[in-house]
C-alpha cells in the first residue's frame, strides 16, 4: 500500500492540551485542530495568505552557520554571538544523515516537486527548526502549519501539533498562551514521504491577522544535543515483492547500522538498508553463478542468511547436492558484498535432505542450526544445533536435537525456520510451523540451556488477520536498543487465503518481551502506521 493511502483513512481529528494560562512563562492549551483535503487550495499553493518563498534557499534576511560562527572563531576571549533572527535549521537525508544547518528566516517554503537544496535528495527527507517565539503583546495565539507531509511543533516543550503521517497538504491549528518579553522556545519537526512538498508555519491573535509568523518574532537557537533525525512512521510491507525468507544481518559502522538482507531464490542477491525500511538493491549476490559449484542445479536456492563468523562474512544457504538432494552450503568473504568463496562441498547433506541452517554464537563459541527435511516424505522434522570449528566451515561436534514438530498441534507435519537470541535467563527458539502458505505461523520455544531441553509456549506468536496471512521464517535482531521481527507474509486474498500472486512479501515488527516470552506486534503483522524503527 502506498504510504499516503494510510492518509486517506484518517479522519479529521481535534486534540486538547491544558496548561496555567497564568503561568510567568508561555505554555501551549487547548483546541488542536487537524484538516486534510488531496484537493486544497494549499495544495496549490494558495491559502488564506500567500506564500513568499517559495524555494529551500534562506533569503537575505537569513544568516548562514558559517558566517554566523565566523564572528566569534575566539570564544575564549569574545562575547556570546548576539541572538540571530529567524529559527535554526537542520536537514537531513533519508530521515539519518545531516546534510546541512542553516538559518532560515521562517517557514514559508513550498518545494513543489524540487528539493529544499541540491544537496538534499527530492524525497525522503526530513528537517527540524529550533528557536523562540517573540509574542509583541501578551495573549493568546493561534500557531498554524500548513504541511506535506508530518509535522510535530513543540511550544516551551509541550507537543502542540501531532500530525505526524503522511499527507498531502494539511492545515493545523494549536492555541497557545505567549507572553511579551518572554521567549517561547519552539521546535518544528518535518518530514517528506514523496511527490510534492511544503512546509509553512503561520500565527494569528486577536491583534495579529493570519500571517507566517515574522522574522523579527523568531530568534533561532541550538537544538537539544540528545535529539535525533526527525523520521517518520513506516507501513508494511518494507519490500513489497515476492523475497520470502530474508535472513537479515546488521553491521555498525562510523555512521550507524548497515543491514544486509538476503532473500529465497536465484544467486541471492544482497540488498542494503540504514534502517529495515528503505531498501536497495546493491547488485552484489552470494552465488553470482546461481549455484556453489558442486550442486546439480539452483532450482531449490533457498532460505540464505549472512552472519558474522570467525573474523568473516559467513553466507549458510539451502541448495542441492550433486545428487539433487537438499543441503547445507556455506560460502565466506571479507565484505557483507562479497565476493563470496564457495566452500568446497556441501556443509550438512542427509538422506531426506536438510533445509534452514541458522548461526548462533554463544560466549565466543559458534554454532549451526538446521532442520532435517522429514515432512518431504511424511516423517517427522526434527531441528539439531552442532557446534562449528572456529572458522564456520566445519563441525567440532556431533548434533544435539532441540525441536521436532507436534502434529496434533498448529506445528501440523512442520517445523522449520529457526532463530535462536539470548534474553536475561533464557535462550529463545523461534520458528515457524505448518505447511509455508496461508497456514504457515511462528512460534517460541525457551530453554536455560542452548542444548536445551526447549519448552514450546505453545499457541503461536505470530498469526493471520485481514491483511496478512502465513506470517514466518525471518530475523530478530536489534534497533537502537529494540527488538524487531523482519519476516515474510503473504497478502490475505480476502477469504484467509494467500494472494500467490504477490509473494511473500517482506514485514518488519517490534518485538515486545512480556512474562518472559516474546510478543510480536499485536500477535498478527501490522497493518497500520508503526514508529519507526529504532525510535521510542
Amino acid at each position: 500500500m502506498h504510504p499516503r493511502s494510510f492518509a486517506a483513512l484518517a479522519p479529521v481529528f481535534t486534540v486538547l492540551a491544558c496548561s496555567d494560562a497564568g503561568s510567568s512563562t508561555s505554555a501551549a492549551t487547548a483546541d488542536t485542530t487537524t484538516s486534510t483535503g488531496a484537493a486544497t487550495d494549499a495544495q496549490t499553493g494558495t491559502a488564506e495568505t500567500e506564500p513568499t518563498t517559495t524555494t529551500g534557499r534562506p533569503t537575505e534576511a537569513s544568516t548562514s552557520e558559517t558566517s554566523e560562527t565566523s564572528e566569534t572563531s575566539d570564544s575564549s576571549t569574545s562575547e556570546p554571538p548576539p541572538p540571530v533572527n529567524g529559527l535554526r535549521a537542520e536537514y537531513f537525508a533519508t530521515y539519518i544523515d545531516p546534510v546541512m544547518t542553516r538559518i532560515d528566516p521562517g517557514l514559508d517554503f513550498v518545494w513543489g516537486l524540487d528539493a529544499p537544496d541540491p544537496s538534499l535528495p527530492v524525497d525522503r527527507h526530513s528537517i527540524r527548526w529550533t528557536g523562540s517565539l517573540l509574542a509583541p503583546a501578551t495573549g493568546t495565539y493561534t500557531i498554524i502549519t500548513e504541511t506535506d507531509d508530518g509535522v510535530r511543533v513543540w511550544v516551551d516543550d509541550a507537543l502542540v501539533i501531532d500530525d505526524w503521517i503522511p499527507h498531502f497538504v494539511t492545515r493545523n491549528e494549536a492555541s497557545v498562551e505567549l507572553t511579551a518579553g518572554v521567549p517561547a522556545a519552539i521546535r518544528v519537526d518535518y518530514f517528506e514521504i514523496d511527490i510534492e512538498a511544503s512546509a509553512r508555519l503561520l500565527w494569528s491573535s486577536d491583534a495579529i491577522a493570519e500571517q507566517v509568523i515574522p522574522l523579527d518574532n523568531l530568534l533561532a537557537a541550538e537544538p537539544p544535543a540528545e535529539l535525533r533525525p526527525p523520521k517518520p512512521p513506516y507501513g508494511n510491507p518494507v519490500i513489497p515483492f515476492d523475497c520470502p525468507d530474508p535472513g537479515v544481518l546488521g553491521v555498525e559502522q562510523p555512521d550507524g547500522p548497515h543491514f544486509y538482507m538476503v532473500c529465497t531464490g536465484g544467486s541471492f542477491p544482497i540488498r542494503h538498508s540504514r534502517d529495515l525500511v528503505l531498501w536497495n538493491d546493491t547488485g552484489a549476490a552470494v552465488l553470482p553463478n546461481g549455484k556453489p559449484a558442486w550442486a546439480a542445479n539452483g532450482n531449490r536456492n533457498w532460505a540464505p542468511e549472512l552472519h558474522r563468523v570467525g573474523g568473516k562474512y559467513m553466507a549458510y544457504f539451502t541448495t542441492v547436492n550433486g545428487g539433487n538432494v537438499l543441503s547445507i552450503g556455506a560460502a565466506y568473504a571479507d565484505d557483507p558484498l562479497g565476493p563470496y568463496t564457495e566452500r568446497p562441498g556441501p556443509l550438512v547433506e542427509h538422506p531426506l535432505g536438510v533445509i534452514d541452517a541458522s548461526f548462533y554464537e554463544d560466549a565466543g563459541v559458534p554454532y549451526l542450526t538446521y532442520k532435517i527435511d522429514g515432512n518431504s516424505q511424511g516423517q517427522p522434522t526434527p531441528i539439531f544445533i552442532r557446534q562449528l570449528t572456529p572458522d564456520g566451515l566445519d563441525f567440532a561436534d556431533e548434533p544435539v536435537q532441540i525441536l521436532t514438530n507436534d502434529p496434533n498441534s498448529w506445528e501440523g507435519g512442520v517445523v522449520e525456520a529457526q532463530w535462536i537470541v539470548r534474553r536475561d535467563d533464557y535462550y529463545y527458539l523461534l520458528y515457524s510451523g505448518n505447511v509455508y502458505d496461508h497456514r504457515y505461523r511462528t512460534g517460541v520455544a525457551r530453554s536455560a540451556s542452548l542444548l536445551g531441553p526447549y519448552e514450546k509456549l505453545g499457541p503461536p506468536i505470530l498469526v493471520n488477520n485481514d491483511r496478512w496471512v502465513g506470517p514466518g521464517h525471518g530475523t530478530l535482531l536489534p534497533v537502537g536498543g529494540l527488538d524487531y521481527f523482519v519476516y515474510h507474509a503473504w497478502t490475505n486474498a480476502g477469504n484467509g487465503t494467500q494472494d500467490g500472486g504477490k509473494g511473500r512479501t517482506v514485514l518488519v515488527d517490534r518485538v515486545w518481551w512480556e512474562n518472559g516470552w516474546p510478543r510480536i506486534h499485536d500477535g498478527s503483522p501490522s497493518g497500520s502506521l508503526q514508529t519507526w524503527p529504532g525510535e521510542p
